[in-house]
């Protein structure tokens, strides 16, 4: 078991250096890069909240990626309808070629990793990690 959570924890650092990688044009922070990717990756999940809850990251941290984020025209903010102390994370246009990169690199990443794994394993691979989401809700509430 021990392995697998440091084979997991290779592979979110891998992800992450990639990603990273291929917007470093941008100057962007390591941790604005996550903030971009999990907005990208985690729909309808928008907050900063979100964010922090996810992602493990400190609140401080965030705060100050998403900061920069609005400051340099990548985010913007809206407050939510129904609790205006929520406040909903969207990326901008000038954004879009961030994100366009992000996802390459997502898609790029994911085939590099699951190259010579059979389409019956990895959607045994995904019935597992999903029972094993599953499993830890139940393990936190």
């Amino acid at each position: 078991m021990e392995s697998f959570l440091v084979n997991f924890i290779k592979m979110d650092k891998l992800y992450l250096q990639t990603c990273h990688e291929v917007v470093c044009d941008y100057d962007l922070t390591r941790n604005e890069v996550i903030c971009l990717l999990f907005l990208q990756n985690n729909k309808p999940l928008d907050s900063a909240k979100d964010i922090v809850q996810y992602r493990k990251i400190s609140k401080g941290l965030v705060a100050k990626s998403v900061e920069s984020l609005i400051d340099s025209g990548y985010l913007t903010v809206i407050k939510d309808a129904l609790d205006s102390r929520i406040l909903h994370l969207h990326p901008t246009k000038e954004c879009e070629p961030i994100l366009i990169k992000l996802a390459k690199a997502r898609d790029e990443f994911h085939n590099y990793l699951m190259a010579g794994i059979s389409e019956e394993d990895q959607l045994l691979l995904d019935k597992i990690s999903q029972q094993m989401i599953t499993n830890l809700e139940g393990m936190i509430s």
